[in-house]
């Protein structure tokens, strides 16, 4: 069983690394066996009088900065504050931010810090994490106040200086408890700071590390930055309460003694003056912060020679950047793969230094990289796969989300990334893209770094970001959003899609279709370019590329079965969308909940060699890739789906663009018939059945596999009101896909409709499952409350039920039955005569 850390609110954070391995890297000295306040207070009693944080109010040595951690801890710890508490924090860069993570630490708590976002997400946060303490500005108090009635987990506002309405002051703990204040000595491998992600989700993830991660293997990574001698000066440019951002607190200063040097907000001129100013020795960002630092005009005189490393994270890193920054600084640059999910590499260890798309070769001390295949296991050398990651940085766990611990963490505590890689025959990690980032073209996936990385080298462009932008027809085309030079106009899209095609040689089937230029593109919080911003400013304002002639239908792996309509809409609406950012997750949380019963029953048709089968409504393509398998080498499958874009290659499986409600089939055609899930979603569902029927050769074998969601009930609910919020959850559900034109109870008479439809042989298998905290199907559902989340909320549920129904999931006291699962089997009747 996994080692489980519960929060005063009932967050359980359950480490997903088997503990033998966590203390072999302890034992090895990959991390310290220390928490962070131990490890900081050492290097307060080696070098008391070294600057600590240097900020827009002068320098803080260790002692003082002890001093004032102290005096906050006293604080906390006097109003009930300890080792079982999730303390928020959402401060610009500064000391106060610094001493707030650092005082949670020495009462043992776990710190959130927040980066910079609209006050719904930070309630959302709060919701989630069930935070019982939030550090904030005096004038951001009011907000949080306004917010409270959402939170009944928050006890309390605290914030520096005099103390306000409604907060407390860390400042001003009561006389005389400060020189009686004692730290906390917190295992370890205990949770020290919940990462938030930086992507585009709606709904940012928490990711929990523990003591030794962080300090262990995250200040891995960073001590190899820093051969030199002397403690390291690091300039940090990106919010610390980012997840590239830990390199900060956790790392430079408790874990390295070093000093660090930051700026309340990013400005190039500014993080120029500070160079020269402050001495800092390393330089980190990402890479538009330092673009806009080496092409800034002025200051070209400025001592900059402190300086041994720039580092460069958080976003691609192209040449043009690259090579801008070594000239102005006069120093390597070191891009740094990672992610917030717990991955780390960078080009530091590389004899070749940086080369486009190279992430250096993996760190073990830091985290061991492999490269895999769908089904998780290692590919060749060379080939491209997903990057999984396991070593002492390795998080616990999700926060709140054990559908993302089941989709984004592996048996053994591997960590599933997400991203597209190779390993060469020497070791050497190479970047291929984010999955998450594809866009996906009418079946064809295109990688929007390849084009970001070539138009990096027009002369006339600063930046370059390439965003989906929905399409009734093609479900997503790709649009490249551009800003110009200072002094240059924006070229035109025919002159950039030339630039691509002529001067770059890129093929022309990954060309964007829409452009956006703007002044200068937006950065989120984090620094990094805001994709959420410029999908919504591209879906309003793009220009098509009238000079790039769009593929025809023989260029297209995906055919269409009928001619394009006026509107491109499916005749129905579905819950499930299947160019949704959850569809992924969807599928795979599907398919291992409900593949061993459908692949079961089909199996038992006798499907093998030679047969045609037809997979309706395919989704993900798990069974029809498994059908697809069991025919070969002289079968066939015809996997179909309004948007099929998420069905892999298989051999002998063709995919195809199709509406199983307005499209015709070939009639008499297949051996086979397989469909899950879909007719329930249809009010022609009737209509469609006939159809089906039809589609089989005499003898042919049809197989429903569908739902009756309207039972399912909850049978240990731990904790008080758990019960009814079940309820309300499964009832809400059932409303959502009503709404929608579903019948949540098709199951229970999809056998009789079959035999009235003239088939024989009738076989109804109802299925029910028991239900707990690692059942796939909870995973499942867990997930519904995020991919359903805007239904939910439209029917009446608010973000904090939804939160607390996934933490509910995640009980290991929780248990219920599934909902009534119907495989139904038919057969045609064979013909007369």
């Amino acid at each position: 069983m996994p080692t489980t850390w519960t929060s005063a609110g009932g967050i359980a954070l359950a480490d997903r690394v088997p503990r033998e391995l966590r203390a072999a890297w302890t034992a090895r000295g990959l991390c310290p066996g220390r928490d962070l306040y131990t490890l900081f207070g050492e290097h307060v009693r080696a070098a008391p009088d070294r600057a600590a944080v240097i900020d827009a109010q002068g320098v803080l040595d260790y002692a003082g900065l002890d001093a004032a951690v102290r005096r906050a801890a006293t604080a906390l710890s006097g109003a009930g504050y300890g080792p079982a508490d999730i303390i928020a924090i959402r401060l610009p860069n500064g000391r106060e931010a610094v001493t707030a993570e650092l005082a949670v630490a020495a009462i043992g708590a776990v710190s959130l810090p927040i980066p910079e976002r609209p006050w719904r997400d930070v309630a959302g946060l709060l919701g989630r994490s069930r935070a019982g303490a939030l550090v904030t500005g005096p004038g951001e108090t009011g907000y949080a106040r306004g917010h409270r009635a959402d939170l009944p987990h928050l006890r309390g506002l605290w914030t520096f200086g005099p103390a306000v309405p409604g907060a407390r002051s860390l400042d001003r703990p009561d006389p005389g408890r400060a020189e009686h204040w004692n730290p906390a000595r917190p295992d370890p491998e205990a949770p020290a700071r919940l990462l938030v992600s930086s992507g585009s989700e709606a709904e940012p993830a928490m990711v929990a590390y523990s003591h030794n991660a962080m300090a262990g293997g995250r200040g891995n990574y960073v001590a190899a930055l820093h051969p030199g001698p002397g403690p390291m000066r690091n300039l940090v440019l990106v919010s610390l309460a980012s997840s590239f951002g830990s390199c900060g607190v956790p790392v430079t200063l408790a874990r390295l003694g070093g000093t660090l040097v930051v700026l309340p907000r990013f400005e190039a001129a500014a993080a120029l003056r500070a160079v020269e100013s402050h001495r800092p020795t390393h330089l980190t960002g990402v890479p538009t912060m330092l673009r806009r630092m080496a092409e800034h005009p002025g200051q070209e005189a400025a001592d900059l020679s402190s300086l041994q490393r720039i580092v460069a994270s958080g976003a691609p890193l192209h040449r043009e950047v690259h090579d801008a920054c070594v000239r102005r600084f006069g120093r390597p640059v070191v891009n740094v793969y990672g992610s917030t999910d717990g991955v780390n590499c960078h080009t530091g260890r590389d004899p070749r230094g940086w080369v486009p798309g190279l992430a250096g070769y993996p760190d073990p001390d830091v985290a061991e990289v492999s490269v895999r295949d769908p089904e998780g296991r290692p590919v060749a050398p060379g080939r491209t796969g997903e990057i999984w990651a396991l070593g002492p940085m390795s998080p616990l766990c999700y926060v709140a989300a054990p559908d993302l611990d089941a989709s984004r963490r592996a048996p053994g505590g591997w960590v599933r990334t997400g991203d597209l890689g190779r390993m060469d025959a020497d070791g050497a990690l190479w970047i291929v893209d984010r999955m998450r980032r594809v866009v996906i073209r009418g079946g064809v996936n295109l990688a929007p770094a390849e084009v970001e990385r070539e138009l990096s080298a027009h002369p006339d462009l600063a930046d370059a970001h390439c965003v989906p932008v929905p399409d009734p027809d093609l479900g997503e085309r790709m649009c490249a959003c551009v800003a110009p030079r200072k002094g240059a106009e924006p070229p035109t899209p025919g002159a950039l899609t030339a630039f691509l095609r002529e001067e770059r040689g890129m093929d022309r089937r990954a060309l964007p279709e829409l452009f956006l230029a703007l002044p200068e593109l937006p950065l989120g919080p984090t620094g990094k370019i805001c994709a959420a911003t410029l999908q919504r400013l591209a879906a309003a304002h793009a220009r098509p590329v009238r000079e790039h002639r769009t593929y025809d239908s023989e260029e297209h792996p995906v055919q269409s079965t009928t001619p394009a309509r006026e509107s491109g809409e499916p005749a129905s609406r579905y819950v499930f969308d299947n160019h949704s950012e959850h569809a992924l997750d969807q599928h795979r949380f599907l398919a291992a909940a409900y593949d061993p019963l459908t692949t079961e029953r089909l199996a038992r048709t006798g499907v093998g060699p030679g047969w045609r089968c037809l997979e309706v409504g395919a989704g993900g393509g798990s069974v029809a890739r498994w059908l697809a398998r069991r025919v070969a080498p002289t079968g066939s499958v015809t996997a179909t789906d309004i948007k099929p874009e998420r069905i892999p290659a298989e051999e002998g499986l063709e995919v195809l663009r199709h509406d199983v409600v307005r499209d015709p089939l070939p009639e008499a055609a297949f051996d086979l018939v397989h469909s899950r899930l879909v007719l329930l979603h249809l009010p022609e569902r009737i209509a469609v059945l006939d159809r089906l029927v039809r589609a089989l050769k005499p003898g042919g074998v049809l197989q429903l596999d569908e739902f009756d969601i309207t039972y399912g009930p909850g049978l240990l609910m731990p904790g008080r009101g758990a019960a009814k919020l079940y309820e309300t959850f499964l009832e809400t559900k059932i409303r959502v896909m009503r709404r929608a034109g579903a019948d949540p109870a098709w199951g229970r008479d999809a056998a009789d409709a079959m035999r009235r439809a003239g088939l024989v042989d009738i076989d109804p298998r109802p299925r029910l499952e028991l239900w707990d905290a690692d059942s796939p199907g909870v995973h499942l559902i867990a997930h519904h409350t995020r991919h359903l989340r805007d239904q939910f909320v439209a029917e009446g549920m608010t973000d904090g039920q939804l939160a607390d129904v996934r933490a509910l999931l995640a009980d290991p006291g929780f248990r219920a039955s599934s909902c009534v699962v119907y495989s139904v089997q038919g057969r045609r009747p064979l013909e007369a005569g």
